[in-house]
């Protein structure tokens, strides 16, 4: 007989303290403020596996990198209150169609330096994420996943 894990997902640290006590892992997709999501589920007795979703965008140069962030990612840049009341893919794309690149930037790992990448994504293991998730948030996936595949997951699994 197997055991089922319960995790919870976190992007903020408020609702950490209750969480604690009732699972026994926690994931999170956000990039802001890891540091202290990370330190107050552990002060609250947080226990078993840290797991981070990162959304990622990798191509061959910056700029088409960061072309692909804002293509695919703006969306996602709504605030959470504005969202809730978005009901239509057309006021998403009215909502979203001024969304600076640096806002999108500040959600999405943007890089072409695959060494950049995995600095970034040592960063996250270094603050106690055990598992990451790696989203490319590209809709071509080939050259992310050879590129990955052959320099960043091979370093990364040794720190992990």
């Amino acid at each position: 007989m197997t055991s089922s894990e319960v995790i919870s997902a976190a992007v903020a640290c408020t609702p950490i303290r209750i969480l604690t006590r009732l699972v026994n892992g926690m994931v999170s997709v956000g990039l802001n403020e890891l540091r202290r999501i990370v330190g107050a589920y552990r002060s609250a007795g947080g226990r078993g596996t840290l797991r981070l979703q990162v959304h990622l965008a990798y191509a061959d140069s910056d700029d088409e990198a960061l072309a692909i962030a804002v293509d695919q990612w703006r969306g996602n840049c709504v605030p959470t209150l504005l969202a809730w009341d978005l009901t239509t893919p057309e006021q998403f794309e009215a909502a979203t169609r001024h969304v600076p690149a640096p806002e999108v930037a500040a959600n999405v790992r943007v890089s072409a330096d695959l060494g950049r990448q995995l600095g970034w994504l040592q960063e996250y293991v270094d603050l106690g994420f055990e598992e990451l998730y790696l989203h490319h948030v590209g809709q071509h996936n080939e050259a992310f996943i050879d590129a990955f595949g052959a320099e960043v997951l091979p370093t990364l699994r040794g720190a992990v």
